[in-house]
């Protein structure tokens, strides 16, 4: 029996298994009327403090409301951030040549109209960069570094959000 005889068995009972379990795609709209991006669009994002939380609250909200906020947001997101930077890789001269910075975010997603919490955890996301002899250079790879970790927590937290108000 060849490969392609048994592909579209395969993907019929994969189908099938899946539909069977109460999967429902995150971000899908046939087949019911919820809408997740719709209602993504109705969440607040508070302000965060420091220079990286500006940076992931604008991504968040770029993720979440693409055509503008909403005039009567219905969910309120809070999101606080704590950075740590560790140096990695040293030379003989015990000078670092890698550092790590990470991102840890502690949110939480919270309907207006009952103060329920539809869902809250901590999200953190890791990146590196190399220090080298130019402090220009490095201070520029830093901030490079915190701007890509921001935004793929941006992500993270988008996705969360989507779970949430999914899940209610």
């Amino acid at each position: 029996m060849k490969l392609r005889a048994v592909f579209p068995v395969f993907a019929l009972i994969t189908l099938t298994a899946l539909s069977a379990c109460g999967f429902r795609p995150l971000y899908a709209t046939k087949g019911d009327s919820y809408n997740t991006a719709a209602n993504m669009a109705l969440v607040d994002v508070a302000v965060i403090d420091d220079r990286v939380g500006q940076i992931t609250r604008n991504a968040l909200i770029e993720t979440l409301t693409p055509r503008g906020q909403s005039a009567s947001p219905l969910y309120d997101l809070k999101v606080n951030l704590s950075e740590s930077t560790s140096e990695q890789g040293f030379t003989k001269d015990n000078e670092a040549t890698i550092a790590d910075y990470l991102i840890t975010a502690t949110y939480e997603l919270v309907r207006r109209q009952d103060s329920k919490i539809l869902r809250q955890g901590n999200v953190r996301t890791r990146t590196s960069y190399n220090i080298v002899e130019s402090d220009f250079a490095s201070i520029e790879a830093e901030s490079a570094a915190q701007a890509d970790a921001a935004r793929t927590l941006a992500q993270q937290l988008a996705n969360q959000v989507a779970i949430g108000l999914r899940s209610q």
